[in-house]
């Protein structure tokens, strides 16, 4: 492997004997230069490098006792294992134990515990341990993980939401507890699972929850026999499609600000692609995009947006974007990157998605960006 000639010999060019893979992607030196530059200079400053395989895919990130949760696909955090979940605290990276051996859909947090759903059989396997069997979802509890049941679901499951004492799962299951039917989401009372009368016909991706009720986006369209399209709502006793003829194609993330739901997708809203809010009683745009909107997350009262995009409201922005009232940040292209999410922390916007195509070794699933719309603001924090 080779070195870009100036740049410390950490960051390589992976499946690259020579210069040559610089021009078959169309990456110049200056462009590689120049975003780890930054990085070199940040880390120097802010925390000690540390190193997540180049091929990490950070599809989820979420703040809790001030500390950043990243999941997703990714090995190693600070050179330990830490398989699909790591903790940043604003200056170095943790483990929670071993993690858990396949990729992680979604995380959320319930009274002390952490739990995380995905495409994994066990928790904390590593060299020296043969793990606990965990069927797709896992508790930690601040000192070890834990499995829920021996066979929670029989399907996959993609999401999480609490009210705040209980635990809400959604996904494409059928069945909870290998013998009762629910299709597509359940509840976690902290000791067994129990239907909330699941009848959706395809699958639940993401929930929230807001004043008393739980909302569910995903792929499906019906509801037992009755339209649902792409959003429900649950008010504890009943479901019902949240807003007169809900949203018109997939959602793949729902949030909110504690007053109104926000859905990020690939759907239109008053013509436009871009974010869709909801007041309780109808959708509206709330940002509008030439792309599908991948992520879309609140905090201190800011808003974060990922997607495939190019353009917001307007304006050039380059798969991420940041409103905070009226003001909107905007991001410059990175070549060959999936940013998947984003969100405020610490005086910084923490990024997440894909770099391993980027080139350098070392990248890794995680940028912090300083929120100016140029490379130089962009440094390296990965696990």
């Amino acid at each position: 492997m080779n070195t870009i000639p100036g740049i410390c010999p950490i960051f390589q060019f992976k499946n690259s004997p020579n210069s040559g893979a610089l021009r078959s992607h169309n990456l110049t030196e200056n462009m590689i230069t120049t975003l780890i530059s930054a990085a070199i200079l940040a880390n120097a400053v802010t925390a000690p490098m540390s190193d997540l395989d180049g091929a990490a895919d950070v599809r989820i990130m979420r703040i809790y006792d001030d500390k950043l949760y990243v999941v997703g696909r990714f090995e190693r955090a600070n050179r330990k294992l830490a398989n699909n979940i790591a903790v940043w605290d604003g200056t170095s990276w943790s483990t929670l134990g071993r993690g858990v051996d396949g990729v992680v859909h979604d995380i959320c947090k319930v009274g002390k515990d952490i739990y995380v759903c995905g495409e994994f059989s066990y928790v904390d396997k590593g060299a020296s341990n043969e793990g606990t069997p965990a069927n797709r979802i896992a508790k930690w509890d601040g000192t070890k993980w834990s499995a829920l049941h021996a066979r929670p679901v029989d399907r996959e499951i993609y999401a999480l939401a609490t009210d705040g004492k209980s635990l809400f799962i959604g996904g494409n299951f059928t069945k909870i507890n290998d013998e009762t039917e629910t299709r597509g989401v359940a509840k976690y009372d902290g000791t067994k699972f129990v239907a909330i009368d699941g009848q959706f016909d395809r699958a639940v991706m993401s929930m929230t929850w807001l004043n008393g009720k739980l909302y569910a986006g995903g792929i499906f369209s019906t509801y037992g026999d009755d339209e649902c399209n792409k959003v429900a709502v649950w008010d504890g006793n009943t479901w019902a499609e949240a807003g007169n003829g809900g949203l018109s194609g997939s959602v793949t993330r729902l949030t909110n600000d504690g007053t109104s739901v926000y859905a990020s997708g690939k759907f239109q809203v008053e013509g436009s692609n871009g974010i869709a809010k909801f007041d309780g009683a109808k959708w509206t745009s709330f940002a509008k995009t030439n792309g599908e909107t991948r992520d879309i997350s609140f905090n201190d009262g800011t808003f974060g947006i990922a997607g495939s995009f190019t353009k917001i409201n307007g304006k050039d922005s380059h798969q991420l974007a940041v409103l905070k009232g009226s003001t909107l940040l905007t991001t410059p292209e990175i070549l060959y990157s999936v940013h998947q999410c984003v969100v405020p922390f610490k005086g910084s916007y923490i990024v997440g998605g894909k770099y391993g195509d980027v080139q350098a070794e070392g990248i890794g699933g995680v940028l912090k960006w300083g929120g100016k719309s140029s490379l130089e603001d962009y440094a390296i924090i990965n696990p």
